[in-house]
């Protein structure tokens, strides 16, 4: 495998950081969130004007106090002379208890489960949240609709794609306590949540929903995922095809036969649900935090493989090819060891992760467990292929690629004492690596999407304090032309919008761009207070020609390159991924639209 690296160069920071480049102009479309929702953002567009969205938070959850533990209340200032019958929660208090029963937090299976997450649409006029696998869809969100789903992939034929969970049911479980007397106890009962699987991905064309069957389905039912679909049907994603090694130890010794035990205060299902949501929610223990935020290590009780899937025009696969990691685990690691496909192109190429084992300079150095990294690959004619190999790489992944077979994403390296996160292309027929522009020397940079003329967009950190959680702003950059470096688009938006972009989450090929932003929103309480909120919205950015005009301080807005002097709009110091809060519905990889962190 060939390693080029090209360095990032200077006239194009210099043009990043002044503020200078030549650079296109857009118009905000605003996209309206629901009322059923807090958040929404941004994923896939398409050039037929459709665009696949990301809503979060449900504001009409019907909460079922019986399965609230006094403890959860408690959590959110409730004492225990609460009325559910009588008495209301106020606006935070509803906004902290859901928070707390989203699926990906709420640890506990005894209690109440509910929708948090849920996929949508615009095409122009209507955003449209379908109901998919729950009864009812628009955000209902209760007992009944307990499925999350999120659209992560489009194609220009409006097939939306993406991963949904299955609704949760109630079972009770009955147990004989423990006693230390000769008075023979009470049975005991205990409501449990359930489901027939942990994630499918999912393909939907506006009325018929189809879903793709995992390899392996034993346990809590397999995983699958389709992140993104190419305009002949090809759909890439991933899928279990077996129990990792701990998981299968931990089901032989401590779970399997707990449904012979009537002392068991949890059942087999309950036990190995458990060490899935602690695996999902794991972090990665070998690699340094950044700012306080650890690295996700998005773990499962199954080992997947990415998978390529050749579908037909009704969502029925014709045929499909399972991609293993980039080296075999070795025989003390027993976590999950896995790739994930997160993008295709039209040529049938897909890219995305894949677990291997870090290498430092001394390739004679016996490898250990304690090595384990997630690093990019292509996925092509049956083998998984790295795309660099270079030692100073620590972590990353490949999150889009063209037709051109251009692919980009990042990689983790130390910086200055941190690691950060740096922006790279590659191009799969040469096989030529290339780091890209950023905003300035240390700024993490997260390439999303590319388009066949080879417009990049992503989110970058334009601010340069080494000390605090650093500012982070949508950006694009032109392939064609390095020199003009990475475009706030904060920058090329006018300076009258409340608006702060934080995000660049996707573009067709008309140089439309889909994106997230933080703005300020004022909710009255019942007891008559102002509370003041940042949430997430979803903007459209339609390019028109015109001169290129930096805000100023006079205009009120942010700086291309992190430069203090100039103003900040309303909402630009919100450090955004705290906001969207990374989540995983399927237990496995980072769902949100191909960040892949």
């Amino acid at each position: 495998m060939k390693n080029f690296k090209t360095p990032v160069l200077a006239a194009a920071v210099m043009a990043a950081l002044n503020g200078v480049a030549i650079a296109q102009n857009f118009t905000v479309e605003p996209i309206p969130t629901p009322e059923s929702v807090q958040h929404m953002y941004g994923v896939a567009l398409n050039d037929q004007g459709l665009a696949t969205l990301h809503m979060r938070l449900p504001y009409n959850a019907e909460i079922d106090f019986d399965h609230i533990s006094q403890f959860m209340l408690a959590e959110i200032g409730l004492t225990e002379d609460f009325d559910p019958e009588t008495d209301e929660l106020t606006y935070r208090q509803y906004i902290a208890l859901v928070m707390r029963l989203e699926d990906r937090v709420n640890s506990v299976l005894n209690t109440q489960r509910i929708a948090f997450n849920f996929a949508g649409d615009y095409d122009g006029q209507t955003v449209s949240m379908p109901a998919l696998l729950n009864p009812q869809g628009n955000g209902a969100s209760s007992n009944e609709n307990s499925a999350d789903h999120q659209f992560l992939g489009l194609n220009q034929n409006n097939i939306r794609v993406g991963i949904a969970s299955a609704p949760y049911t109630r079972f009770d479980h009955t147990y004989i306590p423990a006693t230390s007397g000769d008075e023979e106890p009470e049975p005991v009962t205990i409501s449990f949540a359930k489901r027939d699987f942990t994630s499918r991905g999912i393909w939907y064309d506006g009325t018929q929903l189809k879903m793709v069957e995992p390899l392996e389905q034993q346990i809590l039912g397999g995983e699958s995922a389709i992140f993104d679909i190419s305009d002949n049907n090809i759909a890439v994603g991933f899928q279990s095809v077996g129990l990792t090694p701990r998981s299968a130890e931990i089901w032989e010794k401590d779970c399997k036969d707990l449904g012979d035990d009537p002392k068991s205060t949890i059942t087999p299902y309950t036990c190995m649900w458990n060490i899935w949501h602690s695996e999902q929610r794991a972090n990665v223990s070998n690699l340094p935090a950044y700012m306080g935020q650890p690295i996700a290590s998005n773990g499962s009780i199954y080992d997947v493989e990415a998978t390529v899937w050749q579908l037909d025009a009704q969502g029925n696969v014709i045929s499909e090819t399972r991609y293993a990691p980039l080296m075999e685990r070795i025989e003390d690691d027993p976590q999950h060891f896995s790739t994930y496909a997160f993008a295709v192109n039209n040529n049938g190429i897909a890219v995305g992760q894949s677990w291997t084992y870090h290498i430092g300079e001394n390739e004679d150095e016996e490898i250990t467990a304690n090595a384990r990294i997630r690093m990019p690959v292509v996925f092509i004619d049956g083998e998984t292929r790295a795309m660099t190999t270079d030692p100073e790489y620590l972590w990353g992944t490949a999150n889009d690629i063209n037709d051109d077979n251009i692919a980009v994403g990042y990689v983790l390296q130390n910086i200055q004492g941190q690691r950060r996160a740096i922006p790279f292309s590659y191009d799969v027929d040469s096989e030529t690596f290339t780091l890209l522009p950023v905003f300035f020397k240390g700024s993490s940079t997260y390439p999303k999407a590319i388009n066949n003329q080879g417009i990049v967009v992503g989110t970058a950190e334009t601010d340069y304090s080494l000390d605090t959680i650093r500012r982070q702003a949508g950006f694009y950059l032109d392939l064609n032309n390095p020199e003009q470096g990475l475009i706030n688009l904060n920058d090329v938006i006018g300076c009258e919008t409340t608006h702060f972009i934080v995000s660049a989450d996707a573009i067709n090929e008309q140089n439309q761009i889909l994106v997230t932003s933080v703005v300020e929103k004022r909710t009255t309480d019942s007891d008559g207070l102002i509370i003041g909120e940042q949430v997430a919205e979803t903007l459209l950015l339609n390019p028109f020609n015109g001169d290129f005009e930096g805000c100023d301080d006079d205009d009120g807005g942010p700086s291309g390159g992190g430069n203090d002097d100039k103003v900040v709009r309303q909402g630009a110091a919100m450090h955004w991924p705290a906001l969207i809060g990374m989540f995983l519905i399927g237990g496995l990889i980072t769902i949100r639209r191909k960040l892949g962190r």
